[in-house]
């Protein structure tokens, strides 16, 4: 079988989202084909949040040091395409197109999963296209996630260590940090973010047992929203949530050792430009001003802290649009997010999502049948209104907002 459209390539990779495979299978395919994710110089990046910001920020400094750089996320935000990136670029659909061609009866052969299918597809792209580095996002854990046949990477990041998958990855901080601990590998440095107690006690063992040189970001200072010294230098973001300088704190940090380690020419200025003109969609990010629209997406306790410190200086009357799936801790969720704003809940257009309806009731509050209906009546009384909760559910506001208010047009 061969597509000759790419939706049709699209929509047939999207029904194999996961047969739960064991992980040792897909190392052995890709051995099969050569272990070609080894021929990369890899940063793998993994984390309970801030993970797509991180790979945005230290794709865009080193893109501005004058790079070509292949990005790999989960989910993605607006089409399948833009997991996997170049300079911050979706694969073109002829590109993607011919490479599914190309694999098809490979893929049916070994029975690949939706994101395992991505891998392979990034692999030839890149190599197809030269690309100087590559950054990898976990999509769950570590130890067991398909990005994980990488047995050589540049470099291992860990974000932050946060309650989330916690029934896949154990329930306690520790264990979460074992799994996502499974990214290092022998005499390969080890950057993270902001982690303490436990959680970097059971880090400092695994790169101590590999032989792997750990790094910790430095203290960073806040000067206002959007701006903080680090190291003794200032630098500029786009994000204004202040959680966004941690993650871009940590980017800085990687360069530094990616510039010990003599894999890249360093120029500050050019740092600082990458830098400032970066913004990771989706997370705090503002998309319209009449009323003030923010997508947030918070999709764990953590994230939900981090929201309302994120909301707490705006002085505006605000209501929270909230939807999430039923695997999600959202009843924490949904506690942490009270004051606030007025939280409203929703659907979409997922099987896994959650009843909303039936918490909503439960809990006293507003509930709605969609997010557009949501958004309408919302406007006409709120100043400010946030979407927020799972990815897919910003996914799907997203591209039924921009059918409506055009991205380049008037919103």
């Amino acid at each position: 079988m061969k597509f000759g459209k790419i939706d049709e390539a699209l929509t047939w990779i999207m029904q194999h989202r996961s047969d739960h495979a064991p992980f040792e299978r897909f190392k052995e395919i890709m051995k099969e084909l050569g272990d070609p994710q080894d021929d990369f110089k890899v940063i793998h990046v993994a984390g309970t949040n801030g993970k797509g910001s991180t790979v945005t920020y230290i794709m865009d400094i080193l893109h501005a040091l004058g790079y070509k750089v292949g990005t790999l996320s989960s989910p993605h935000y607006r089409t399948h395409l833009d997991r996997i990136r170049i300079n911050g670029q979706n694969i073109d659909e002829q590109s993607f197109l011919t490479i599914v061609n190309e694999r098809y009866d490979f893929f049916v052969a070994n029975k690949l999963s939706m994101f395992e299918m991505d891998y392979v597809i990034m692999c030839d792209y890149f190599k197809e296209q030269g690309v100087d580095f590559v950054i990898t996002e976990v999509g769950m854990g570590g130890r067991l996630d398909s990005t994980n046949v990488i047995n050589h990477p540049l470099l291992s990041v860990i974000v932050t260590i946060g309650h989330d998958h916690m029934k896949e990855l154990g329930n306690t901080l520790k264990k979460v940090a074992w799994e996502k601990c499974g990214i290092i590998k022998d005499s390969s440095p080890v950057v993270i973010g902001r982690i303490s107690g436990g959680p970097l006690k059971v880090i400092e063992e695994e790169a101590q047992r590999h032989n792997s040189p750990l790094y910790q970001i430095a203290e960073y200072q806040k000067e206002k929203a959007g701006s903080f010294i680090y190291r003794d230098q200032h630098y500029e973001i786009i994000a204004k949530a202040d959680y966004q300088l941690h993650n871009a704190s940590l980017a800085l940090e990687v360069i530094e050792v990616l510039k010990s380690m003599g894999m890249i020419e360093y120029d500050l200025s050019s740092v600082k430009k990458g830098l400032r003109t970066s913004l990771w969609h989706g997370r705090f990010e503002i998309i319209g001003h009449a009323p003030l629209l923010i997508i947030d997406g918070a999709h764990n306790l953590e994230g939900a802290k981090a929201l309302k410190q994120g909301l707490k200086p705006l002085p505006l009357k605000k209501a929270i649009i909230f939807a999430a799936l039923k695997r999600k801790d959202y009843q924490t969720m949904l506690k942490e997010l009270k004051g606030a704003g007025d939280i409203c809940l929703t659907s979409f257009a997922n099987k896994e999502v959650f009843e909303a309806s039936v918490i909503a009731k439960e809990q006293g509050l507003k509930y709605y049948e969609d997010v557009m209906t949501a958004y309408d009546d919302l406007k006409m009384t709120y100043p400010c209104i946030v979407i927020c909760g799972s990815l897919y559910f910003l996914s799907e506001f997203i591209a039924l907002y921009e059918r409506r208010y055009p991205l380049n047009g008037q919103r």
